[in-house]
């Protein structure tokens, strides 16, 4: 298979016909069709489902249809940076940036960046609130976890994994909790920005669970949890890129090994994929490499 075939069904899938689909691509529709069987044949799947009337993606065909179109952005993106040289990459970039993230994990790549692209201007704002890229004048933002459907483009630059925790001074005061029905029990400390509010959301055996915490302390900041934590005033579930060095020293231990807390994507969003300005294509793919 190669490309001429990925854009090829991406038109018929479009188009919902072969005829439209072969107009549109200035070929004929014969050859269409052949080059979805051919794609078919290699993949040892099928892809539409044909009809007098049209031409239907089934489920994996549109599954792949999806991934075609992002392996094509990607070529097209690949193909404007090649055009573009470090000495043309200039400008000022907005971006609006996670606290803890940032301080943890991408304050070295930005000032790597920085010292790669000497013209390029970085105007930062750290804060864990999302704000409207358009409206507050922003060219990007890193966002973590779930992404509404905004209409903002994104690029997936990492992955994180919340984990529960806790001081073993805390363990030694009051034990661990056996579960998660357990926390009842425990001083839990509460991060404000999660989605599920006051709930934490776990999963055993592939099942989901839910457990309603209370406790005297909550924040906005990841990282003062993690003080608060360490100092042995509670339970508090954190991302991996946050705690992983009082891991390393043995402030915080793991708890509930039993239970897998959730998984997140890191992406960088972004209003517009055409006409995008050199410098910020450039930095998208410096931190998707990186």
């Amino acid at each position: 298979m190669d490309i001429i075939h990925m854009k090829t069904l991406i038109a018929v899938v479009e188009e919902s016909s072969f005829t439209a689909a072969a107009a549109r691509l200035g070929i004929a529709k014969s050859v269409c069709s052949r080059r979805i069987t051919d794609l078919e044949t290699d993949l040892g799947a099928q892809l539409v489902n044909r009809s007098t009337r049209s031409v239907v993606p089934t489920d994996l065909g549109r599954d792949y249809y999806h991934n075609c179109l992002d392996i094509l952005a990607r070529i097209d993106a690949a193909n404007e940076a090649a055009k573009c040289s470090s000495a043309t990459v200039s400008g000022r970039l907005r971006l609006s940036l996670p606290i803890a993230y940032t301080e943890a994990v991408l304050a070295p790549k930005l000032q790597e960046f920085a010292c790669t692209y000497q013209d390029v201007e970085l105007v930062l704002q750290l804060s864990d609130k999302r704000v409207d890229l358009i409206s507050d004048g922003f060219d990007a933002a890193v966002r973590i976890g779930h992404l509404d459907d905004s209409g903002l483009f994104a690029r997936k630059i990492g992955v994180t994994q919340l984990m529960c925790c806790a001081a073993p001074s805390y363990i030694e005061r009051h034990g661990a909790p056996r579960d998660i029905d357990d926390l009842s029990n425990h001083e839990c400390l509460r991060y404000n920005n999660l989605t599920s509010g006051s709930e934490w959301v776990a999963y055993k055996g592939g099942k989901e669970v839910r457990k309603r915490i209370t406790g005297r302390f909550s924040s906005n900041s990841g990282a003062y949890n993690k003080r608060l934590t360490i100092a042995g005033l509670g339970i508090s579930v954190q991302p991996d890129f946050l705690i992983g060095d009082a891991f390393e020293t043995g402030a915080l231990v793991p708890v509930l090994g039993d239970y897998q807390f959730p998984q997140g994507d890191i992406n960088i969003v972004y209003p517009q994929k055409r006409n995008m300005p050199a410098s910020l294509r450039t930095l998208i793919d410096f931190l998707t490499d990186k």
